[in-house]
């Protein structure tokens, strides 16, 4: 039976029936999605891997390394705790390698600092409480751990979903069927049984958009929701690098309902979670700059300019890994950056343009470095940089030389072929979720102005999402080719999972008008069978290659 419009539906002698009524469902609905994500987390288990856990891949891994060497030895250094030897694996590629305080080299955590250390502090009282240790007890105290860190604020995500959706003249149909779609047909629930940064970024982006709304249709709206929105919004940020135009744009539409409001609460609350990422950053790797923007040489020190006979002979000579025979220059700025003892070794970091050479000069006796680069090959410069790259070191998994990295690893060297598979392709933002075409449209609907109830309008998150969307997406497709690799092995592009609460949003429109008929119904719950089908494929281990890139491995499609 087609549902009419609320507003319609409910006489005025009944609201408090009617929203009862309203919020019944709502609850079933929350509860039964709260559940199974629950569920699977009380019972999750990766049998393989060494010993059974609950990490699921490197990307997981390398936060609980952090996690467990904050709680147990107070530092974020994971040296002690990536060591063979071990009842399970706990080693990761997502690590970097720098200068720690005490003038050694120390592995990290390459993920933002934050949330693990956040993490950490209820590692710390589960460990209080309970005596039991991520070291001796990895999959009861991850458990718990995991609950608290996602079962919660997965209910608190789909209770604020709730609460936008319901301030909507839009159909009861409609409402009950976009919370379905948030409980059970997007990968954030896929990724719900997995410590990941992109489950809490969802939640904070719904949150802040729940007020966000509240501030755009009530000017005069307290103080304490544009705070509200300022936390919430960086607090996105914090977990999602590109979730930074999200936080700008909130700051926007703060800032154009009331200036003061948003310079006396929004800003206020924006830098608390600033100082959080900015403080826990420093005091982890003693640098302002996240780990992960470590992937570049430093600064220039100086430059050797070469004749071309000179250049050659020189050139031999790095290429035989001879330091003796270079100039004496090059003794002079090794012993300035405090390297006694050179060892030369070859160039072996995949972002090395084809036109130049690179060497790098490690001490044996210091963990000092610096690396010597030709720009191009008709240059006569020899560049001496500073080391400023913690992804190239010894073993590094990212090294050009490792055989073992993985295909979707060496990324997609063409832009056009990336971003297909993105949006349509093996990765595809509308082929694995069918349910974003509706979102797609119901953007560009509420853009132009769509009223829903013949008389409500939402231009601004019209707007908000459009401009999300192609920022999102346009940042990660003009990424360099290593970066260009859909997340790795991911089950969908988890990239843009932060983005889910928007889109949802954003399908208010086109649902209430496909709503409206059996026909237009029965498309909708075409398009969620098929996005909750695709989202529970790898409801198991959310880190495996979605069901569609197996299907085009078997098929012999290019990739």
């Amino acid at each position: 039976m087609v549902e009419h419009n609320s507003a319609e539906a409910c006489p005025a002698e009944l609201p408090n029936f009617c929203a009862s009524r309203h919020w019944a469902i709502f609850w079933l609905l929350i509860i039964c999605s709260t559940v199974v994500v629950a569920g699977r987390i009380v019972t999750v288990r990766n049998h393989n891997t060494r010993g059974e856990s609950t990490f699921f891949s490197a990307n997981d891994r390398s936060r609980w390394c952090t996690v467990r060497s904050l709680g147990d030895a107070g530092t974020y250094a994971i040296d002690d705790v990536i060591v063979r030897g071990q009842p399970i694996h706990w080693d990761s590629i997502d690590k970097v390698r720098h200068v720690g305080p005490d003038g050694k080299m120390h592995d990290y955590s390459s993920k933002p600092t934050l949330l693990p250390t956040l993490v950490a502090g209820k590692y710390l009282a589960v460990k209080w409480v309970t005596g039991f240790s991520l070291a001796e007890n990895p999959v009861i105290v991850s458990r718990i751990l995991l609950l608290l860190t996602n079962v919660i604020p997965w209910a608190i995500f789909l209770w604020f979903f709730a609460k936008f959706i319901n301030s909507v003249p839009v159909r009861d149909w409609t409402r009950y069927y976009l919370l379905a779609c948030a409980g059970f047909a997007t990968f954030l629930s896929t990724f719900s049984n997995s410590l990941n940064n992109h489950v809490p970024a969802a939640i904070s982006v719904m949150i802040a958009l729940y007020f966000l709304s509240q501030i755009w249709r009530h000017a005069n709206e307290r103080w304490w929701a544009f705070a509200c929105a300022g936390f919430f919004a960086t607090f996105a940020f914090a977990f999602e690098l590109p979730a930074a135009a999200f936080t700008g744009c909130a700051g926007l539409i703060c800032l154009l309902r009331s200036p003061v409001k948003t310079c006396a609460a929004f800003v206020p609350a924006a830098l608390l979670v600033l100082t959080g990422i900015v403080g826990t950053n420093y005091v982890a790797h003693g640098d302002w700059r996240p780990a992960y923007a470590h992937r570049k040489d430093g600064s220039v020190v100086r430059t050797f300019t070469a004749d071309d006979e000179g250049r050659e002979r020189v050139t031999e000579s790095l290429d035989r890994l001879n330091w003796s025979a270079l100039p004496n220059e090059f003794d002079e700025v090794a012993g300035e950056l405090g390297i006694e003892s050179p060892q030369l070794e070859p160039d072996r970091w995949p972002g090395t343009s084809a036109q130049s050479k690179r060497w790098v000069v490690r001490d044996r006796d210091s963990a000092n470095q610096m690396v010597i680069v030709v720009p191009s090959q008709s240059s006569l410069n020899f560049q001496f940089l500073r080391w400023d790259n913690w992804y190239d070191y010894p073993g590094s998994y990212w090294l050009s030389s490792n055989e073992r990295k993985s295909v979707i690893d060496r990324g997609q060297a063409s832009q056009a072929t990336y971003l297909f598979h993105c949006l349509f392709g093996h990765h595809g933002i509308f082929s694995l979720t069918p349910i974003w075409l509706m979102a797609l449209a119901g953007m560009i609907s509420l853009a132009c102005g769509v009223k829903m109830a013949g008389r409500f309008t939402m231009n601004w998150l019209g707007w908000l999402a459009i401009v999300l969307t192609v920022v999102v997406v346009g940042f990660y497709v003009s990424q360099p080719t290593i970066n260009r690799n859909y997340g790795g092995v991911s089950s969908c592009l988890r990239w843009v999972l932060w983005l889910a609460p928007v889109w949802l949003v954003s399908m208010l429109p086109i649902v209430d008008w496909l709503g409206s008929s059996r026909k237009g119904q029965t498309f909708c719950l075409l398009l969620f069978a098929i996005s909750a089908l695709s989202a529970m494929s790898s409801m198991d281990n959310p880190w495996t290659h979605p069901w569609l890139y197996d299907i085009w491995n078997w098929t012999g499609l290019p990739k």
